[in-house]
């Protein structure tokens, strides 16, 4: 017996040290690649942020172009039926009603006549764009050009303008310049410095990212230093030319910072992109975990040879046979698992796992019940504005476009309305500030409409109504003027320092029209009507006029907004 006791302490010892070997040195390559997987995930995530914000970015363009536009067909609408806009002072408060960069006017040759600006981007001359109008009269209702600074990667645009023909005889054209410096554009380097410090890493573990036109780094995530030392290789053509010649997207091993750090290298347009951890850390958890493998196992070992040995001595096949019973008694619940039996002590441990094992399977549904609610929580929160808590404009624009989808609406109204001067508070008291109005005005949105009428914040300080039935031109106005009290009561001290006031467009919704889109933009017409008959003003469009249209642009006795401008106030 004590030759086997011995002949199975050497084999559990030969055991311990070959497992703990060969488990070393497959952790290590473990280690290794779960290393580069990490990098390459930091990469993957980096590149999906790069390419929401090119999208977002991409979208942002798109938007202050068509926002461009509408700006200048309004504009040249107001100027084509109001030859008094033709002074520089009246297109200065034409420039401000509209909140843009500069307004101008250009003669039949395609020069400058008149400006509110007199250092536009682009030039003063163009007949590039008058030629543009020209071949765009043939097919569009009302011919427009667009022009935008197409920056490289290392820049953000300059400028962006937008020409509409002119029907006036002493106007060939209108153009609009929007202020880019409100938009937030930025170029694309300092996008990709603002992603990588926004980046979120473990220690020792970084992303840096290297242009392509000059071999320059440009951006590094913000807890590495930001001094980075590729071997010997200095910033430049010579940098350029060593990513290069390196495989891409696989695991590198690379002499970074004056170590070897495990490297994943990514070509993207314009860039490289490089994600470096360090060696060290893979290693040292291999040698840490090979020793206390060893130790635990060498433990296990001699105290499994003392219990094989004791365990003989006091058990043989009866006990086995007894603890056989035992298992397929709990199993069956013939056998209380709590109950203390020293006759069968295995029993007890294997009735604790059973229990955690249920209990763990409870807390998996009990978790799985909480993300779900949370999950409700979310899509909920996600149509309403945090600041108001109206609706946001995604939420009013589902509700609306439910409410026009209904075959048995009974009519209603559509009212859109902005804070007038809001800018200068943000300019003079600060953005918390600015948030304060916009509260006390939600609740005074709340104060004068119903519980079922739909109330939301659209963005900035725009806000929109949907009244879900049949409402009367008289109550309408009746609406507007208890609002614009409402509103000058709780905003008095606003008034006074900076005449806040609120103005109202507003179009009916029937039978006559279902798309939001068109409503949309007839009630943005009636409230720049609003706006122009000068401000705290309610206007409605019950023409349903969309500036947009050519009848509109091109009437002159017959259309309301026309006969406004022309007297310089509201017709009823």
């Amino acid at each position: 017996m004590k030759k086997m006791y011995k002949r199975l302490a050497a084999t559990f010892l030969f055991s311990a040290i070959l497992t703990a070997l060969i488990f070393g040195v497959s952790l290590y390559a473990r280690g290794k690649a779960e290393n580069g997987r990490y990098l390459e995930q930091l990469l993957v995530s980096v590149e999906n942020n790069l390419e929401h914000a090119s999208e977002d970015y991409t979208e942002q363009m798109e938007y202050q172009k068509t926002e461009c536009m509408r700006r200048a067909r309004a504009a040249g609408y107001i100027v084509a039926n109001d030859e008094r806009i033709i002074d520089r002072n009246r297109l200065g408060i034409l420039k401000e009603l509209m909140d843009v960069k500069a307004i101008s006017l250009i003669d039949s040759s395609g020069t400058i006549f008149l400006s509110t600006n007199q250092n536009l981007e682009g030039g003063r001359e163009d007949q590039d764009v008058m030629r543009e109008l020209e071949k765009t009269a043939e097919t569009e209702l009302t011919p427009a050009a667009v022009r935008m600074d197409q920056p490289d990667f290392q820049s953000a645009p300059e400028y962006l303008y937008t020409a509409v023909g002119s029907e006036s005889d002493r106007i060939a054209a209108v153009r609009v310049d929007a202020d880019l410096s409100q938009s937030g554009m930025t170029s694309g380097k300092e996008l990709v410095g603002t992603i990588l410090k926004q980046a979120t890493t473990e220690y020792a573990t970084g992303i840096f990212a290297v242009g392509k036109e000059r071999g320059r780094i440009f951006g590094i995530t913000e807890n590495n230093s930001q001094n980075i030392r590729v071997e010997n290789v200095e910033e430049g053509t010579e940098l350029l030319g060593y990513l290069e010649e390196l495989p891409k997207e696989r695991p590198l091993v690379l002499y970074i910072n004056g170590a070897f750090q495990s490297a994943v290298v990514r070509d993207m347009e314009g860039m490289y992109l490089v994600a470096f951890s360090g060696l060290d850390r893979v290693v040292g958890d291999v040698l840490l975990t090979f020793w206390l493998g060893l130790a635990v196992i060498g433990t296990i070992s001699i105290l499994t040879v003392l219990m094989v040995r004791s365990h003989l001595k006091k058990y043989f096949f009866c006990h086995f046979e007894e603890i056989r019973e035992g298992i397929y008694g709990i199993i069956r619940g013939e056998r209380d698992p709590g109950e203390e039996n020293s006759e069968i002590p295995e029993l007890k441990p294997l009735a604790e796992m059973i229990y955690r094992l249920e209990r763990e399977y409870v807390e998996k549904i009990h978790g799985m019940n909480r993300m779900e609610t949370q999950l409700t929580e979310a899509l909920t929160e996600a149509e309403y504005d945090r600041l108001t808590g109206l609706y946001n404009r995604t939420g009013f624009e589902r509700r609306t476009e439910s409410y026009l989808r209904r075959e048995s609406r009974s009519g209603g109204a559509l009212l859109l309305m902005d804070l007038d001067n809001f800018k200068k508070v943000n300019d003079c008291e600060g953005h918390p500030e600015g948030d304060r109005v916009l509260r006390i005005f939600a609740k005074c949105l709340c104060a004068v409409f119903r519980k079922e009428d739909v109330i939301g914040r659209i963005g900035g300080d725009e806000f929109a109504v949907l009244l879900c039935n049949e409402v009367p031109r008289e109550i309408l106005e009746e609406k507007s003027v208890s609002l614009r009290e409402e509103t000058r009561c709780a905003l008095a001290s606003y008034f006074e320092k900076y005449q806040v006031s609120v103005s109202i467009g507003a179009v009916p919704v029937d039978s006559r029209e279902d798309e939001y889109r068109k409503l949309y933009r007839c009630a943005d017409t009636a409230l720049y009507i609003a706006k122009y008959l000068g401000k705290d003003q309610f206007y409605f469009n019950e023409k349903m006029i969309d500036c947009m249209r050519r009848e509109c642009i091109g009437c002159r006795a017959d259309c309301p907004r026309s006969r406004i401008i022309s007297s310089g106030k509201r017709t009823n």
